[in-house]
């Protein structure tokens, strides 16, 4: 008995095979290129439902396009009604947390690290000292593209960070920075 449920998984796994090859090599661009994004689609759906089991991630959250990462021993913490943009990468090492809270926004490339190598040391050692800290991203901020934030750095309540910044120290809320380093261009003047 178990030598024909062998032989018929066999005829039925080479018949999909076959299949499959005979509509891959009929199939026009067109279709071809859909079928792609579709299975690409569904695999970074089946992804974003893997962060959510292995992170605190709240079911508002929303992952707003491709390509995102998260990853790491650490935790990461993200809020109600917030999101982040495709191509960025959220790191958190062991025993360190991200936390991003509710309402912000994070645009696309955007990069978060819990853990770096310290600069001023000698790259040809095998072993290199590394620092790390936690990554605190407050209520209502907005991140702009292509930004990269340092381990250890509180991004304050209501804060914006400009496009392509490199944020390498603390941002007080309420205040909008930009550049590399990051620096405060100003503070924000609405009534509240």
């Amino acid at each position: 008995m178990n030598n024909i449920i062998r032989v018929i998984r066999k005829i039925i796994k080479t018949g999909v095979n076959k299949f499959i090859r005979l509509v891959i090599h009929n199939a026009s661009d067109e279709v071809l290129s859909e079928l792609y994004e579709r299975v690409k689609m569904i695999n970074e759906k089946i992804l974003y439902e893997d962060f959510r089991k292995r992170y605190e991630i709240n079911s508002s959250f929303f992952f707003n396009g491709h390509n995102i990462s998260f990853y790491g021993e650490g935790r990461i913490i993200c809020g109600d009604d917030s999101y982040i943009g495709a191509l960025s990468t959220v790191q958190a090492y062991k025993d360190c947390t991200v936390k991003i809270g509710k309402r912000t926004q994070i645009s696309h490339n955007v990069r978060i690290y819990t853990q770096t190598n310290v600069s001023d040391q000698d790259f040809c050692k095998e072993k290199r000292e590394t620092y790390t800290g936690d990554v605190i991203i407050e209520d209502f901020v907005w991140i702009g593209a292509n930004v990269f934030i340092n381990p250890g750095i509180t991004i304050g309540t209501n804060s914006i960070i400009g496009a392509n910044a490199v944020v390498t120290k603390n941002v007080p809320p309420f205040s909008i920075v930009g550049g590399v380093p990051a620096k405060i261009i100003k503070y924000k003047t609405f009534i509240k």
